[in-house]
């Protein structure tokens, strides 16, 4: 089955999708059934890990994660198949070898590998297995590429990252997704870089806005306010706005994570799809969010419209079928993600993006 309907073993088109999504169903009520469990060690595959990819969506990083909570979870039961859970954390820790060649972007790159560690740091219960210090250098090497190419860009904002020659600002290359993954892991970020770098680039990037309330998928973008799906658009700047919000208790932000809201409910219905990278179902993910900080019916509303959207699947609505359509990212399983999560939508969390 696993070879019939996945072309790899990644968490963003691969087996590795299918595992997170049952671990997911599994911790959000482990002492109900350990079944979610074992179905999750069925769809994750350590033997053919290339070793030249960082990222958890798109690298080794993911698998290795989510092996690491399945042994830890599993406990005396853990298959000899399975290794422990701490030499699974040490494959996963000499990834950093990686680091210094790799993107900073989400997909590919050291911000997704910021979240690996975070996530295994939220689900693993040992305050040692991965150092706060192996943290605070993924953090740094993250920071020191935003410096820098900021000076080299001469802009106004402190940090800028770049992904194929282009300043994407979105959530999957660009700025807004690598600020929501430093947001997340802020206890590892200095109050000083905090201060002087990350809150400043968020206030800058806040300034791209389109009057539309939209986003820019890059700086200068031939585009235009185009584009309105969770990799490139307002759905990728719901959650950075909300968090940050939350954590800097600005009201600006909040009101720009509204505006989005408001663009993402006008025109957030993608003919790409039903996917959560660029259509429908993550475009749902941003009423959410904001129904989990309000608790205003017309998000929760907004959300289940998108849902039924994605779920009746009306002719002609998906103009571009997904390459791999039964995927976490391009395909049904995003979709299922939505439902499980929309049934309980305090707790809703995009997958792979939000610890």
């Amino acid at each position: 089955m696993q070879s019939e309907i996945f072309n790899n073993g990644t968490v963003y088109t691969g087996s590795a999708g299918l595992a997170l999504f049952y671990l997911m169903r599994y911790l959000k009520n482990p002492r109900a059934d350990d079944n979610y469990l074992k179905l999750a060690l069925q769809y994750i595959d350590l033997r053919n890990l290339k070793g030249r990819r960082i990222s958890f969506l798109c690298g080794d990083a993911g698998p290795l994660a989510i092996a690491t909570v399945i042994s830890y979870r599993m406990g005396n039961n853990r298959p000899k198949s399975l290794p422990d859970y701490n030499t699974l954390a040490q494959r996963l820790l000499d990834l950093i070898s990686l680091l210094k060649e790799s993107p900073d972007e989400l997909l590919y790159g050291g911000a997704e590998y910021l979240y690996a560690l975070l996530f295994v740091k939220e689900y693993v219960h040992e305050s040692d297995i991965i150092a706060s210090k192996h943290i605070e250098k993924v953090i740094a090497n993250i920071l020191k590429s935003g410096r820098s190419f900021s000076a080299q860009m001469k802009s106004e904002s402190p940090l800028l990252w770049q992904w194929h020659d282009k300043i994407y600002l979105g959530a999957a290359h660009g700025v807004a997704g690598i600020l929501y993954l430093l947001l997340q892991g802020r206890s590892y970020v200095n109050h000083q870089d905090m201060r002087s770098l990350v809150k400043p680039t968020l206030d800058w990037l806040a300034r791209q806005k389109y009057a539309s309330g939209n986003f820019p998928s890059s700086l200068g973008s031939s585009s235009g306010d185009r584009l309105v799906q969770w990799c490139h658009g307002a759905p990728g700047f719901v959650p950075l706005f909300v968090l940050a919000y939350q954590i800097f208790e600005d009201d600006e932000y909040f009101k720009i994570a509204l505006q989005c809201g408001d663009v993402i409910w006008q025109r957030g219905l993608c003919t790409k799809g039903y996917s959560l990278c660029h259509g429908v179902s993550g475009n749902a993910y941003s009423f959410l969010y904001l129904y989990q900080v309000t608790k205003d019916p017309i998000h929760l509303y907004r959300a289940c419209c998108f849902m039924e959207w994605c779920a009746v699947e009306m002719p002609d609505t998906e103009q571009h079928p997904p390459d791999r359509p039964a995927s976490l990212f391009e395909g049904l399983l995003g979709r299922l993600c939505l439902a499980e999560d929309i049934s309980s939508p305090e707790d809703a969390k995009f997958p792979a993006f939000t610890l």
